[in-house]
C-alpha cells in the first residue's frame, strides 16, 4: 500500500511537472508582457542609492509617530491640526501634491504648526503601475510645491495604497528619501475598533496612520483620533513626527546618515 501510495504520488508529480512545463510557458509570457514596474530598475550615475523602509522603530523613550494622508482639504485638515493642538502633538502629513496646490495655505499653515510635510505623490498615483519617468514626474512636482510652500524640502515618501517597487524605490533614493509605511491604521470605517486596537497594541515606534483626505475622513475619525492622542498623551507617550522618530536609535541616541555621491546611504534601523 505504502508503495502503491508513494508511485500514486509520484504520478502525480510527473502530471504536475508536465502541467508545470506549460505553465511555464504562460508564466514566461505573463513576465514578458508584464508592467513597466516589474522591469530592474537602473540608477543613473556614481554613488550609493539606498532608501530606508520603516513601518515602525524601537526607541527607548515613549515615541509614536501619528502621520495623516491624502490631504490637504478644507473640511478635515482644520480639525486634524485642532486636535493636534490641543494635546500638544506633532505629527506627519502626507501631502497628495494637487490638493496642496488647492489648498496651499493649509499646507503653509501646519508647516508652521511644527508639523512635517511628506510626499504622497501628485495625484495620489499607484507607483507600481507606472516606469521610472512617471514616478520621478509625480514625486518631484508634489517635492517642488511643498519646498516652495514651506521652505523645506520633504525628505519622506509614502507610497500610497503602501504599495512601491524597485522603480519606485530607486526613485525615491534618488530624491533622497526615506519610505514611511505603518504599523497601526485607524480606518473611517472602523475608527472606534481600530483606535481599541491601537492601544493595546502600540509601544515606542509605533507609526500610525490615519487621513485628512480622501474617502476615509469621517466625523467619528475625528473624534476617535482625538480619543487616541489624548489617551496615549496621558499614558506618557510623546506624539512627534517621523523624522524625530527616526533620530532615536534603540538607546536613544541620534540616528546618523551619510550621504555619498550626493545620494542617500543610512544606517538601518
Amino acid at each position: 500500500m505504502e508503495r502503491r501510495a508513494f508511485l500514486a504520488r509520484a504520478g502525480m508529480l510527473a502530471a504536475a511537472g508536465a502541467a508545470g512545463a506549460g505553465a511555464g510557458l504562460a508564466t514566461e509570457e505573463a513576465i514578458s508582457t508584464a508592467g513597466p514596474s516589474a522591469l530592474a530598475a537602473r540608477p543613473i550615475g556614481p554613488g550609493a542609492y539606498a532608501a530606508i523602509v520603516t513601518f515602525r522603530t524601537a526607541p527607548s523613550a515613549k515615541l509614536v509617530a501619528l502621520t495623516i494622508d491624502d490631504g490637504p482639504t478644507p473640511e478635515w485638515t482644520p480639525q486634524v491640526l485642532a486636535i493636534l493642538r490641543r494635546r500638544g502633538a506633532n505629527a506627519t502629513f502626507f501631502r497628495v501634491g494637487k490638493r496642496a496646490r488647492a489648498a496651499p495655505d493649509l499646507v503653509m499653515w501646519t508647516a508652521d504648526a511644527g508639523h512635517e510635510q511628506g510626499n504622497h505623490t501628485w495625484a495620489h498615483d499607484d507607483l507600481t503601475q507606472h516606469g521610472e519617468a512617471f514616478d520621478r514626474d509625480t514625486l518631484e512636482r508634489t517635492h517642488e510645491l511643498l519646498a516652495k510652500l514651506t521652505g523645506r524640502p520633504p525628505t519622506l515618501c509614502r507610497p500610497p495604497y503602501g504599495r512601491i517597487d524597485n522603480v519606485g524605490l530607486v526613485v525615491c533614493a534618488g530624491l533622497h528619501y526615506g519610505v514611511t509605511l505603518w504599523s497601526q491604521h485607524i480606518t473611517g470605517s472602523n475608527a472606534s475598533h481600530d483606535v481599541d486596537v491601537t492601544l493595546r497594541q502600540a509601544s515606542p515606534g509605533t507609526i500610525v496612520l490615519a487621513h485628512d483626505g480622501g474617502p476615509e475622513p469621517k466625523g467619528t475619525l475625528m473624534q476617535q483620533l482625538d480619543r487616541l492622542v489624548a489617551s496615549m498623551t496621558d499614558a506618557g507617550y510623546r506624539f512627534v513626527t517621523v523624522s524625530e522618530l527616526l533620530a532615536f536609535k534603540a538607546e536613544g541616541a541620534p540616528k546618523t546618515a551619510a550621504l555619498n555621491g550626493g545620494k542617500v546611504a543610512a544606517e538601518r534601523i
